[in-house]
This record gives C-alpha cells, sequence and structure tokens, in this order.
C-alpha cells in the first residue's frame, strides 16, 4: 500500500545534509593536519565503484562493503587526517550513479550525508582506542560505523520510500555481523598500505568483487522464486478473473495480519507466498463450479474441496514452496479443529490466511452474492472466533483496517468482475462458493433484493 509522504524528501535531505556539514567542521577542526591526498584519491575512488557495483534489496536499501573502504582508508592515514578522510571517503559512498540518473537529489544528499556523519564516527573511536588490542579496536569502529548508519538509514528510509521501519530493519540486520568480517580486512589493507602501496588495494577489491558475486546470485534466486510464483498467478488469471483477483486481496490482508502480529520479515515473507498460493488448486476445479451462481450439490462441493489437496500436490513438486504447503493448504482449517485439506500441520499462518480468506469472500461480490459491507464482515468473523477462526487474526486484521483506514465491501469494491449471471444482492453464504443444496439438489438463489441481504450467518468457505 502506498503510504502518504509526512516529511517532503527536500526537508529530509535538507535536515541530513545540515548534519552532514556538522560532521565535516567536527572533522576538519579536531584533525591537527590534512589528509594525504593520494591516499583520499584512491580510496575515494574505490568508494565510488564500490557504492555503484552495490544491489538493492527488496526494501531498496542497498548493500556495498562501504565500511571496510572507510575503515582501510582511516588505517592507511596513520593518524593524520583520519577524520576528515574517513568523512570525505564516506561521502563517496553516496553518490550511487543510480539515483543521480533517476534524478533522485534526495536520496543522493541523503546517502552521502549518513554515510559521512558514520565514517566520522568510526574514525572518532578508531582515533579514541589507540591503546586498546587491535581486535578490540576495529570491534568498536565497526560497531560505531554500525550503530550511525542504523540509526541514520532506518528513518531516511521510511521517510523517503514509505517502507516500513520492520521491514528496512529485516533487511539490514542479516548483514550486520559483515560489519565486523568487513572492517578487520579494511584495517589490515589500510596497515598493509604503506608497505605494499597499490598491491594492497588488490586484497580490498577482492571480496568487494566476492560479495558483489554473492548478493547478486542471492537476489537472482529471488527473482527466479518470484517468477516461478507469478507464472502460477497468471494461470490462475487466466483460469478464472475473479480468484485471481481474489487472491492478491488474500495477500495483502494477510500481510496486514502478520504484520499487526509483529511476524519477523522472514515470516512475512513466508506467509505472502503462502497467501498467494493457497487458491492454486483452484485450477483443477471446473470454471463453472467456481461462478455457479446457485448452492453446490454433494458431488460439486467435493469436486471443489479438492482443491485443497491439489494445492498440497502442487507445491510438493516445486523445492521452495514446499515449507509454505501447509500454510497455503490448510487455510480451510479451524480453530477447532474441524475444517478440510491441509497436510495435518496447523502453523499460525495457515489460520491467518484463512481469516484473509473468509473476509475477502465476504467483501467482494461472488457469483452467488454481491459484496457485504465492511462492519457484517467484521461481525461475522468475530462471532466465529474461537470456533471457526483464530481469535488473535481476527483482531489483527481489522485493527490494520481499521488504522489504514480502508473500506471494503458493499459500496467500496475496485477489483469488481462481470459474471454471466448477475450476482443477486441476497445470495446463499456470506463466504466461499455457498452452501451445499440440501440432499444433493441443485437450488438456485432468488433473484429478489432484501433490504436485510447482507446479514448472512454463515461463514463457509471451500
Amino acid at each position: 500500500m502506498n503510504r502518504a509522504r509526512i516529511v517532503p524528501p527536500a526537508v529530509v535531505a535538507a535536515v541530513y545534509g545540515a548534519l552532514a556539514l556538522a560532521g565535516l567542521v567536527f572533522a576538519i577542526s579536531n584533525d591537527s593536519a590534512g589528509p594525504d591526498i593520494v591516499v583520499l584519491a584512491v580510496f575515494a575512488a574505490i568508494s565510488l565503484w564500490a557504492e555503484n557495483a552495490h544491489v538493492l534489496l527488496p526494501s531498496a536499501i542497498s548493500v556495498s562493503p562501504s565500511l571496510m573502504v572507510v575503515i582501510a582508508t582511516i588505517a592507511a592515514l596513520d593518524g593524520h587526517g583520519v577524520l576528515t578522510g574517513a568523512a570525505l571517503v564516506g561521502a563517496a559512498n553516496g553518490l550511487t550513479w543510480e539515483l543521480i540518473r533517476r534524478r533522485r537529489v534526495a536520496s543522493v544528499v541523503v546517502n552521502a550525508s549518513q554515510f559521512l556523519v558514520s565514517s566520522v564516527a568510526a574514525g572518532w573511536a578508531y582515533q579514541q582506542t589507540a591503546a586498546v588490542p587491535a581486535v578490540v579496536r576495529v570491534v568498536l569502529t565497526g560497531l560505531a560505523f554500525a550503530i550511525v548508519n542504523v540509526g541514520l538509514v532506518l528513518p531516511a528510509a521510511v521517510l523517503l520510500y514509505q517502507e516500513s521501519a520492520s521491514k528496512i530493519w529485516a533487511d539490514m540486520r542479516p548483514a550486520l555481523p559483515g560489519y565486523l568480517a568487513f572492517g578487520a580486512l579494511g584495517a589490515l589493507v589500510g596497515e598493509l598500505y604503506d608497505t605494499l602501496g597499490p598491491l594492497a588495494i588488490v586484497l580490498l577489491l577482492t571480496p568487494i568483487v566476492i560479495a558483489r558475486a554473492t548478493f547478486h546470485s542471492f537476489l537472482q534466486l529471488v527473482e527466479a522464486h518470484d517468477a516461478t510464483i507469478g507464472v502460477f498467478l497468471r494461470a490462475i488469471h487466466a483460469k478464472d478473473e475473479y480468484t485471481g483477483k481474489h487472491t492478491e486481496r488474500v495477500c495483502r490482508y494477510s500481510v496486514y495480519i502478520g504484520e499487526q502480529l509483529g511476524l519477523p520479515h522472514s515470516r512475512l515473507q513466508h506467509l505472502h507466498h503462502a497467501a498467494l498460493m493457497h487458491d492454486i488448486g483452484k485450477l483443477a476445479v471446473p470454471k463453472h463450479l467456481l461462478n455457479k451462481p446457485g448452492k453446490l450439490t454433494d458431488d460439486e462441493f467435493k469436486r471443489v474441496q479438492r482443491h485443497a489437496h491439489v494445492c498440497i500436490d502442487i507445491l510438493d513438486l516445486v523445492d521452495f514452496l514446499k515449507p509454505m504447503t501447509a500454510a497455503a493448504a490448510g487455510h480451510h482449517a479451524r480453530y477447532d479443529g474441524g475444517g478440510y485439506g491441509g497436510t495435518g500441520e496447523r502453523p499460525l499462518e495457515a489460520y491467518i490466511v484463512g481469516v484473509a480468506d473468509a473476509y475477502d469472500a465476504m467483501t467482494s461480490t461472488r457469483s452467488y452474492r454481491r459484496a457485504l459491507p465492511m462492519e457484517v464482515a467484521f461481525d461475522e468473523l468475530r462471532s466465529k472466533a474461537g470456533t471457526q477462526f483464530h481469535p488473535d487474526c481476527v483482531e489483527a486484521l481489522i485493527a490494520a483496517i481499521v488504522l489504514r483506514g480502508e473500506r471494503h465491501g458493499f459500496g467500496h469494491e475496485i477489483d469488481t468482475v462481470a459474471f454471466d449471471v448477475p450476482p443477486p444482492v441476497t445470495g446463499v453464504g456470506s463466504a466461499g462458493l455457498g452452501d451445499r443444496a440440501p440432499g444433493g439438489q441443485e437450488v438456485l438463489p432468488p433473484r429478489t433484493a432484501t433490504t436485510d441481504a447482507a446479514r448472512q450467518p454463515v461463514v463457509r468457505q471451500a
């Protein structure tokens, strides 16, 4: 969901620019001499190259071994203009050509500024720890850089990219141990620079190239996974337009619930994929049953129920999808132990998808019934909480929707589908594909509208 900007990018850039100016003034005023121009030029050039060889994580946060170059600069300057040198080399890390090309001036200013301030913090820590063992010194220097870097990147990314702080932190957290490794190597390269000269640069460039290749391979794998899921989603859309749009909405609502429950980013990603795949088994259900305007016979209902088992069969064929099978195929499991489908496991994600699935079934127009008002859907979910639905998931979804100020259901639909037979206002159920006909006989719903049509007591999913 797009979030409205609370603070204009120009204001964010101005604040960070002021911090950078203060950091540069602090560096110059606390250095007894200026940095060696050759050392500064060499490491600034490496910084520019390294940062422009970065990779973007899903939240638009980049990963680059900038700390390694900064600490190498600090060590190579050997006490002469350390803070100023660190500031200038650090600022070079923010000059990303891709952002400049796209005229993202605010992002460039913020990046350069936060790198400058983080690098000055690292240089100051390096100076203050001259008397401690080398290993401890490197750790403290890296820690100073990391604390300032994270403290400045998080709010900037939230303001500039409208990403959630939890998602950004989840992207950054796995990279934090690398600060120590890169920091140690940077210190070693800096110490060897006086002895080996340009040869020491090889030691600096090698891990940068390796890190770049490793992250790039990881993101290629992620893209391949996303492309695979995309193929399945296109197949669902091609089979049935309503099911395709329903799948996307269920995914969005599921993530709402997961975020409200405080799930970590890794589980949110798992939940996101499981929700997208929860109805993949409907590829095996005839379209005339998916869009039947009346009640289903017993035989038809059994055929529809098979989609949960087909979901398991499909996900078991794809290695990276197997771990989400229980969550995707178990969305018809009831909180009280009933329901159908699934693998026998009942993870929280399955209950989350189940609540999201039922909510969208009620608040969207289906072949057998027009969309219900959002308030009716809330009442239905709450009335079945503790029996059909997980109570925490129900309250999390309601809280998330209210917090976002969203409106769904009757009068607020966006993704509408044209059915062959116009759905009646009064339907045969508030969720799923409808009730089964008594005795296995087909019964068509009445076509007359009633003022109390929204009050459907049954939440039955299929």
